[in-house]
C-alpha cells in the first residue's frame, strides 16, 4: 500500500508523541534541545533558575559589518523565541531544584517555583498584567525579538501576605497563575538533560590588569553592552587593546584550559568596532590564536588589511598615566619588554564551570572532568552546551540538537 508522505509523517508523529523530557537550564543549549524535542512531537519541561529564559546569549548583539560575521547571535535569538512560544514546551522560571530520583526507565525531578507564574507559551505580550499590577513589580524584557515578563517577588503583594490576584485577572489568555506563594511539583519524564551553562572568569582575580580599579578596563561582555548602544567605547578616535586568554591557559590559578571561543569573539567585536568607528585604532595581544573555522585565514588577512594590529605578547601590568590613558608593560615570548599606551583595554575572560556546578553534579550523579565540566555517565541523564565544555554559539546549538536526538533514541 502506498502511503502519502503527509499521512506518513502524521503517523510517525503519533508514534513518538508519548515521549516526555526535562531540560535543566534555559540558555541557548537548553532552549535548542527543548525546541528540537518539541518539533519531534515530544512534551518538554524547560526549567530555569533565573527570572528569564535565554541565558547569557540573549544579551549578546549581532557582530555583522557589511556582511554576516557568522557569530550565531541572530540564530540563537530566533531559537529562544520559538522555544518560549512552542505549545509542547512548558517553561518554568525562577525554579529551585529540590530533588532528583532515577526510576529505572524514567527520572523524577522535584522543583519549587514562586507565584505568580507566567506561562510564556500562552502569553500574548499584551502588557495587561504589567499595567494592572498595583505594585508595578512586573517588568517587560525585549531583546533580540524575544519578549518576556518577569516578576519582582520581593515587591509582590502576594509575597507580603496579601490576597492580590490583579495580574491573574488581567490576563485574558490565562497565562498567569497564582495558587499560593510557591508551588512545588514533581515531574516524571523519560530522561533529563542538564544544560546549566557556564560562568566567565572574574577578571578582578588578575589584579595586574586593573579590572575594577581602572575605569577603562572592561570585559568583553561589558564592551559588547556599550557597543549595543553606541559606535565607540570611550570616544570616536580611540585606541583599543583586546587582551586574550584572561583566566584561561593559566595553571597557576587552576584554569589550564583553552576557552576556545575567545579569539573568534574578540575578533568579531573588534571588526565591528572598526567598521562603526572609522577612527578607532585596534591592537590584539595574544599568546596564540585559535582557528575558528575554515575561512579563518582569509578572515584574519581581512582584519590585518583593515589596519588591525596583532602582537604576540600579553601585558603583565596596566596602570593609568597622568593624562588618563592606560599604560601597558609588555613582555613578548623572547623576554623583550616594551610599553604601549591605549585608551581602553578589553579583556577576553575565559569560560569555566558554573558556580553551582559541584552541587548540580552531586544532585544528578554526574562526573566532572579535571577542570570541573560535566561528563555524563548515568542512565537517562544527558549533558549539553557549555556546562560540558567551552563552545561557541553555533557549536552549542549543534551540540544541543545532537543531544536531543540521543535522548529520543534512549527511549526506544
Amino acid at each position: 500500500m502506498i502511503i502519502p508522505l503527509a499521512v506518513f509523517f502524521a503517523r510517525a508523529e503519533e508514534l513518538i508523541l508519548m515521549g516526555s523530557f526535562i531540560i535543566i537550564g534555559a540558555g541557548i543549549s537548553g532552549c535548542t534541545a527543548a525546541l528540537e524535542l518539541a518539533r519531534l512531537g515530544h512534551a518538554v519541561t524547560l526549567i530555569e533558575a533565573e527570572a528569564r529564559a535565554g541565558g547569557k546569549v540573549l544579551s549578546y548583539c549581532c557582530k555583522a559589518t557589511d556582511e554576516c560575521s557568522r557569530c550565531g547571535v541572530c540564530i540563537a535569538h530566533t531559537a529562544i523565541e520559538e522555544s518560549l512560544r512552542h505549545e509542547r514546551i512548558t517553561l518554568i522560571t525562577g525554579a529551585v531544584l529540590e530533588g532528583f530520583d532515577p526510576r529505572g526507565d524514567a527520572v523524577s525531578v522535584r522543583i519549587r517555583y514562586s507565584n505568580p507564574h507566567i506561562s510564556h507559551n500562552k502569553c500574548t505580550a499584551c502588557d495587561k498584567c504589567m499595567q494592572q499590577c498595583p505594585q508595578k513589580c512586573i517588568s517587560k524584557y525585549n531583546r533580540g525579538g524575544v519578549v518576556q515578563y518577569s516578576i519582582d517577588y520581593q515587591a509582590c503583594l502576594l509575597h507580603a501576605g496579601k490576597a492580590c490576584r490583579e495580574c491573574v485577572a488581567a490576563c485574558a489568555a490565562s497565562a498567569v497563575t497564582a495558587n499560593g506563594k510557591t508551588t512545588t511539583v514533581e515531574l516524571v519524564a523519560d530522561a533529563v538533560c542538564v544544560a546549566t551553562g557556564h560562568d566567565v572568569f572574574n577578571a578582578s582575580l588578575k589584579p595586574r590588569f586593573g579590572y575594577g580599579r581602572l575605569d577603562n578596563v572592561l570585559t568583553g561582555y561589558e564592551a559588547e553592552q556599550i557597543l549595543s548602544r553606541q559606535t565607540y567605547l570611550v570616544r570616536p578616535a580611540e585606541s583599543v587593546a583586546f587582551i586574550q586568554c584572561v583566566g584561561s591557559r593559566d595553571p597557576k590559578i587552576g584554569r589550564n584550559w583553552c576557552s576556545s571561543v575567545c579569539c573568534a569573539y574578540a575578533f568579531r567585536m573588534a571588526r565591528m568596532l572598526m567598521h562603526r568607528n572609522k577612527e578607532a585604532d585596534v591592537t590584539v595581544y595574544y599568546i596564540d590564536i585559535q582557528n575558528f573555522d575554515k575561512a579563518f585565514t582569509a578572515y584574519r588577512n581581512t582584519l590585518i588589511e583593515s589596519g588591525m594590529k596583532f602582537i604576540r605578547a600579553i601585558p603583565f601590568s596596566i596602570e593609568k598615566s597622568q593624562s588618563g590613558r592606560l599604560i601597558m608593560k609588555i613582555e613578548d615570548a623572547s623576554g623583550n619588554r616594551s610599553f604601549a599606551e591605549h585608551d581602553v583595554a578589553v579583556l577576553s575572560v575565559g569560560m569555566g564551570p558554573a558556580e553551582n556546578a559541584d552541587s548540580v553534579a552531586k544532585l544528578f550523579g554526574l562526573a566532572q572532568d579535571s577542570f570541573g565540566f560535566f561528563r555524563p555517565e548515568a542512565r537517562n541523564i544527558f549533558v549539553t552546551g557549555t556546562c560540558r565544555e567551552p563552545q561557541t554559539i553555533t557549536d552549542a546549538i549543534g551540540s544541543a540538537k545532537a543531544t536531543a536526538l540521543e535522548m529520543v533514541r534512549s527511549k526506544t
